[in-house]
């Protein structure tokens, strides 16, 4: 790969890097310092999520007129950078509250909607098309590895101080935007596709694709319940993880090492896996895995390496079978789009999920707040089973000799021919944030 790519890879690894350390410490903070209920964490986690639902379209839009990308990713790498040291001055100060909290993940989940519309297709600037697909299999396996060390030093970090994980998320800003001005090769410059304001066709081209394409009309569905039960569960994971199973702050961060070796592990896994499976079928199957692993977790409990262990399962095998399902639905989705309605197909397939991720999020810190943490996540297991109903349309198309995997007015072929992008697929997600 050239020193361009070398350059992007290390800007993009360093920041998913530090991001694990404000992923982890934030509901850490929430919980341990300021005394968050499982109510007020449910309305942190929706804080994340709802930049998307407010904006995401518009955005969008906007990023696929951009003539160029990188100048706007490196803005974003410097406001994510800003963002922290507010909050960092207000850690140091003592000011800080669960609303403040709440409205630094606002903050960042805004510059994250730019971020990951932008982000994959600024890949092809960097890289010849013939080693795009090489590109993305080097970047999502150097970002995994990197979370599997943020998260082996995150519990440690929280101990040193309350600011010094943000503090490193801060520095890992930095160095990315630093790196994308290192790159030399000249962005080229787009003509514009679109002119004048945005119409209503223009913002609504990324839904009527999903509604389109058989494969994602059939898929959404599932896609959504999952969010909902993803967000039940990050509603009440931390809680559960530091005051139910009386996880130490040490062990907090540890515990999602294995999360990290999960994720890298389903990576190789669907690198194994893409040239033999159609992509498809590939992010049928393993959705189907995420569902049934779901319903681990709410089995944690006894004495604590026990409880640990297993809530390490419960919130590492849904990432494994996840980061394989992703590669395979993003893989479509890169081939099935265009490069002018990537950004906004992306977005609304995220919309929707993000959505369903609010949704699940409040009702599982109200349910949690009436009920119970335990019993909120067998309410989300059970919901998680539910939604393998979803699937049997693509397993009814196997039984009749067909199936529903090449029909539609899109064909992927393997993904050694593709790439994919995180920006365009909601992945499952069982971190607090």
């Amino acid at each position: 790969m050239t020193r361009d790519f070398r350059l992007f890879w290390a800007g993009q690894v360093t920041s998913a890097f530090g991001s694990v350390f404000t992923v982890v410490a934030v509901p850490l903070v929430a919980v341990r310092y300021l005394g968050a209920t499982p109510e007020q964490m449910g309305l942190l986690v929706a804080a994340g999520s709802l930049p998307l639902l407010l904006f995401g379209l518009l955005i969008s839009a906007w990023v696929d007129r951009l003539p160029r990308r990188r100048p706007y990713l490196i803005a974003c790498d410097l406001l994510a950078a800003a963002a922290l040291g507010v909050l960092i001055l207000g850690l140091v100060a003592d000011r800080v509250a669960v609303w403040g909290l709440a409205l630094f993940v606002f903050a960042l989940g805004v510059i994250g909607v730019i971020v990951e519309t932008a982000y994959f297709v600024h890949l092809r600037t960097v890289v010849t098309d013939g080693d795009v697909a090489a590109a993305r299999a080097r970047l999502q396996g150097g970002e995994n590895a990197g979370g599997v060390l943020a998260r082996a030093l995150s519990g440690p970090a929280a101990l040193l101080g309350t600011v010094v994980p943000f503090v490193i998320d801060f520095c890992s800003y930095l160095v990315s935007a630093l790196c994308l001005l290192l790159i030399k090769e000249p962005e080229p410059r787009r003509a514009p596709t679109q002119s004048g304001r945005v119409t209503r066709r223009e913002l609504g081209a990324g839904f009527a694709l999903l509604h389109q394409e058989r494969f994602l009309r059939r898929l959404t569905p599932f896609v959504v319940g999952q969010q909902v039960v993803t967000g039940i569960i990050l509603a009440v994971l931390a809680p559960f993880l530091l005051t139910v199973l009386d996880v130490p702050t040490a062990l907090y961060g540890l515990l999602f090492v294995l999360v990290g070796v999960a994720a890298v592990a389903g990576s190789a896994v669907a690198g194994w896996l893409a040239p033999r499976v159609e992509v498809r079928r590939l992010a049928v199957l393993s959705y189907f895995g995420v569902a049934v692993t779901t319903a681990l977790l709410p089995f944690a409990g006894g004495a604590l390496p026990l409880a640990v262990g297993i809530a390490a399962f419960g919130i590492g095998l849904p990432y494994f079978f996840g980061a394989i399902a992703n590669v395979g639905l993003t893989a479509f989705l890169t081939v099935a789009v265009d490069e002018e309605t990537l950004g906004r197909a992306g977005v609304s397939l995220q919309l929707v999920s993000g959505a369903a991720l609010i949704g699940g999020s409040v009702a599982g810190g109200l349910l949690a707040q009436q009920a119970g943490i335990r019993p909120t996540l067998w309410v989300a297991a059970a919901l998680s089973a539910g939604t393998l109903v979803l699937l049997r349309p693509f397993r009814k198309a196997r039984g009749q000799g067909t199936t529903s995997f090449d029909e539609g007015p899109h064909a992927a072929g393997t993904a050694a021919d593709q790439t994919s992008s995180d920006a365009v697929a909601p992945e499952p997600v069982r971190e607090p944030s």
